[in-house]
């Protein structure tokens, strides 16, 4: 069985022009209508009517300086509307943009400067060291700009790219079909990260299929099409193309984004209540921490009507408590991964609770058992997808991208999933993730979920190890309540656990941690916790 979303028409503008246009009609609706606003400062703000500006004075800039269309150039900085208008200008200039997780380290970074063959870096005042030596011994590197002022020379500050006069300089013709105009790299789970070219199609298409369901969620709540939300919060990272989606999507509407440079539990809290917010876009980590923060109690979120939710399932146990802390709450859980651009599924008002909803305009789907025939309702399967805003490629890797893909272009996602007759889509766990306990696959994103449902438990992690009687058996890495660590509390998660669960998916150890680490999105880094669980086990020996 196929599924296959609502139909969309065909949209071929380039991306930057996609979005100017609509900036014009912002500014011809208010001339002095924000953009965004610095959570940590509200007067470092920016209308639309400069953003629009400054993003044609920083496109002249790279024509200016040599830089030729199909140029890569890095952001490698925390968020920042500078960031905004870097990558705006860089494609208005023909450019693509590559970003790196400003937790990388000079190693991390060195990959993918060299990778990507990034000419140019844009850092801030904490990743500018990190960049520095990154790149230092790398000849193709022609500029590293910083946002921070007073940086050391020859880093150039990002002001001299914005305190030009307006040439009015022809730019680059882009073909949307072919052209890139991002170049994120994918996790890494296997093997070293690799460069995911996204087109503008891509992304022209991306944003169609998410106004479409915008649109439609405005009309279940009884709102025009075009309806703004004043304000909106933004803490994802701009250099994941959830957070960086948003921000397009959020500007395109012409809401003021209230930006985090990074994010801070009681300023998102505070955030809220300030300024009314209505909807709130984040990943599963946030909603966790936030259901179980003492701070909630100090704030008015009764604004908040809906929560969206992405990069990895929410586990019911969280998705519970936030229910009994705003009863009436919309929460729309979606999925994505980087190699569709952003998302291939959302959840609308008529989804099943606990899905990710169904594939979005334009988007199909089928899911595959072991053989290769197709599953039916409620049979469990890896998901395969096509539609528009599907990667043109992996970077120099043509080889590993038609591995990915069936004779009918449907791409494989590594994802256990199962859906019901109406075509709700149910994550059930990533394919190399699964915990094989004699023969049995098990998924730790199952076990995690009930695990957060007891009382004690802040946060979770289960991986496999290795095991002389079953093959792997299934390990908890739990973050406390109060920093409770003793025997009881672990004996109590256990019974929790294996009294709900059949005997094979038993939790049969514990370690309880200070954090479970998590990428810039919220996707818990289970290989490293693992890592970390057995190197400290082997310590102790």
């Amino acid at each position: 069985m196929i599924f296959h979303g609502e139909k969309l028409e065909h949209h071929d503008t380039p991306v930057h022009d996609f979005l100017m246009d609509r900036f014009e009609r912002h500014e011809k609706n208010d001339p002095n209508c924000l953009a965004f606003t610095t959570a940590e400062n509200e007067q470092d703000s920016i209308s639309y009517k400069n953003l629009k500006k400054k993003i044609i004075q920083i496109s002249e800039w790279f024509l200016e300086n040599g830089y030729k269309k199909g140029d890569v150039v890095l952001l490698a900085a925390h968020n920042n509307w500078r960031c905004f208008a870097f990558c705006m200008g860089a494609w208005r200039a023909g450019l693509v943009v590559s970003a790196a997780s400003s937790q990388f380290t000079a190693y991390e970074m060195n990959y993918q400067i060299e990778d990507s063959h990034s000419q140019l870096i844009l850092a801030d005042a904490q990743t500018l060291p990190v960049v520095l030596e990154a790149s230092k011994n790398l000849k193709f590197v022609k500029n590293v700009v910083s946002i921070a002022p007073n940086s050391p020379k020859p880093v150039i500050e990002f002001e001299v790219l914005t305190s030009r006069l307006i040439r009015n300089l022809k730019m680059p013709k882009i073909d949307p079909m072919n052209d890139l105009v991002l170049l994120p790299y994918s996790s890494g789970t296997t093997g070293k990260p690799k460069g995911v070219m996204i087109t503008h199609l891509n992304v022209s298409m991306m944003m169609v299929s998410c106004i479409r369901f915008h649109d439609a969620i405005a009309k279940s709540y009884g709102l025009p099409p075009d309806f703004i939300f004043p304000h909106e919060l933004h803490f994802l990272p701009l250099y994941h193309v959830m957070g960086l989606f948003r921000a397009l999507l959020t500007s395109y509407r012409g809401s003021n984004q209230i930006l985090f440079t990074k994010f801070d539990m009681e300023l998102m809290l505070k955030s809220v209540e300030k300024y009314s917010i209505a909807i709130l876009a984040a990943v599963p980590a946030i909603i966790v921490r936030m259901v179980n923060s003492p701070l909630l109690k100090n704030y008015d979120l009764s604004s908040l009507g809906t929560i969206s939710v992405g990069s990895a399932p929410l586990p019911d146990g969280a998705l519970q408590k936030l229910k009994k802390l705003i009863p009436d709450l919309r929460i729309v859980q979606g999925y994505g991964m980087t190699e569709f651009s952003f998302a291939t599924h959302m959840q609308s008002p008529d989804c099943a609770d606990g899905s990710v909803g169904r594939p979005v305009p334009g988007t199909s789907m089928k899911v595959k058992k072991e053989d290769g025939t197709l599953c039916g309702p409620h049979e469990v399967g890896e998901l395969w997808i096509k539609g528009p805003q599907m990667m043109k490629g992996y970077w120099k890797k043509e080889a590993a991208t038609q591995e990915l893909k069936d004779e009918d272009g449907f791409m494989r996602t590594g994802d256990i999933v199962y859906f019901n007759e109406n075509g709700d889509t149910f994550i059930c766990d990533r394919i190399k993730e699964l915990i094989k306990v004699n023969a049995k696959q098990v998924a730790p994103a199952e076990l995690e979920s009930v695990i957060l449902e007891h009382d004690d438990v802040a946060d979770v992690c289960v991986f496999g190890v290795d095991d002389k009687d079953s093959g792997e058996r299934p390990v908890a890495c739990v973050v406390s309540k109060q920093g409770k660590r003793d025997l009881e509390t672990m004996k109590a998660i256990m019974r929790h656990i294996n009294q709900k669960l059949a005997r094979y998916k038993h939790i049969k150890e514990i370690e309880f941690v200070g954090e479970i680490l998590r990428t810039g999105t919220g996707k818990i880094l289970r290989r490293t916790m693992k890592k970390a669980f057995l190197d400290a086990k082997k310590s102790r020996l």
